[in-house]
């Protein structure tokens, strides 16, 4: 046997196909003379050593399609190919039917057929699981790298309090030195007080921004609790004046749900101390039958004038961008930020909508609408906002 022959040998045992030979009698008859083990198990019925008529092999309805798709081919004396449902001994469904005709060598005549039916569904399902293996790699990796982001988050701000701060709290002893020395020399006062309110302002803003990375003990004492915890100290270290209003059912959501909300308030209020320029900010969580909705809002100095349209315009740049996308998506909600220069009308407003259950699937490639995120100079690429039964369009808080 060549190579070639124990190739084709080896497929038609193998193939999970429906691959046949039909012969075409003298009355134009048709009728299987081989076909292969997997088109045997589905009919039921052996060829091992004979024929059958194709009638004889299946239903009824089955039968007169695939003798039209034989007749076909005969009368064009060219392959066919044709799409239709059979069931061929099982359930019906969808079959991609390619026949092709033989012919005599001496007659020119078309007196064999061969071909294969093969069930286009399977290859549908097989992309469907790819298609799922990716998006739940996809999402495996998102997780994982917000995973990376806390534990980078904590690093720094470990770094800055225990290393940096250290030194700077060393450098204003030194200038408290440097003074004292050069008490008589005229205009060493000044430049002392200068360095002393750097110094003092650099310590400020690092116990701030540690502050703002470092994690809080959200599993023991619950987002009420931790969120309360967080604003009171921010408002401490910042003397910005800040009110709170949490709704206690935020405890009902889960960890990772908790978790994300904190994170948002977070960045938000990270971008309040550091861009807003605001005196004071409100935090207020309100529950609702099917969500929870945020708020957050200052009375800084908004957006730019001219970086301005309407009153307000989305922009799309900022370092937790991802990060914050992928929570978002995550827990099927929807964010958007409002601000405005306006004389009058000055700050920025944090609105997110955060549902009670996860709803929808974590594929995000059905989301019907993107709402564009902005904190002033400091953006939030949005998260696209899904079908989420019972959820209010967060633009029409």
């Amino acid at each position: 046997m060549s190579l070639r022959q124990a190739y084709h040998e080896f497929h038609w045992i193998h193939a999970p196909e429906f691959l046949f030979g039909i012969r075409i009698s003298d009355a134009g008859q048709l009728f299987y003379e081989s076909i292969n083990p997997a088109f045997e198990r589905s009919l039921g019925v052996s060829i091992a050593g004979g024929e059958k008529a194709i009638h004889d092999c299946m239903s009824e309805v089955d039968a007169k399609s695939i003798c039209a798709s034989c007749d076909a081919c005969v009368a064009e004396g060219r392959p066919v190919r044709y799409r239709h449902r059979l069931a061929l001994g099982g359930r019906r469904r969808e079959f991609d039917t390619i026949i092709n005709p033989v012919r005599d060598p001496e007659s020119g005549n078309i007196v064999k057929l061969v071909g294969s039916h093969r069930a286009i569904e399977d290859s549908a399902i097989v992309d469907a699981v790819n298609k799922t293996a990716k998006r739940r790699a996809s999402t495996n990796l998102d997780v994982r790298l917000l995973s990376l982001q806390e534990e980078v988050q904590q690093r720094i701000a470990s770094d800055l309090h225990d290393s940096t701060c250290q030194h700077l709290i060393a450098a204003s002893l030194n200038v408290m030195l440097v003074r004292r020395t050069l008490k008589d020399i005229g205009g060493a006062e000044k430049f002392c007080d200068d360095l002393d309110a750097s110094i003092d302002q650099a310590i400020r803003e690092i116990r701030s921004f540690t502050y703002l990375l470092h994690p809080q003990n959200l599993r023991a004492d619950g987002l009420k609790a931790t969120v309360e915890q967080f604003v009171g100290g921010f408002s401490a270290r910042t003397s910005l004046r800040a009110d709170l209003e949490i709704a206690p059912e935020v405890d009902s959501l889960s960890y990772e749900k908790q978790r994300c909300v904190l994170r948002v308030i977070q960045e938000a209020l990270m971008n309040v101390f550091r861009h807003a320029k605001a005196t004071s900010v409100k935090v207020a969580i309100e529950a609702t039958d099917t969500h929870f909705k945020l708020r957050i809002n200052d009375n800084g100095c908004g957006m730019p004038v001219g970086q301005a349209r309407s009153g307000t315009k989305a922009i799309s740049f900022g370092v937790g961008i991802p990060a914050m996308r992928a929570r978002l998506q995550q827990m099927g909600g929807a964010l958007e930020i409002r601000s405005s220069s306006a004389i009058g009308r000055r700050g920025t407003t944090l609105c997110a909508v955060i549902p009670h259950s996860q709803l929808r699937d974590l594929d995000c490639e059905d989301v019907v609408k993107t709402i564009a995120v902005t904190t002033g100079t400091a953006a939030l690429r949005p998260a696209r906002y899904s079908n989420v039964r019972g959820a209010k369009d967060p633009a029409k808080f």
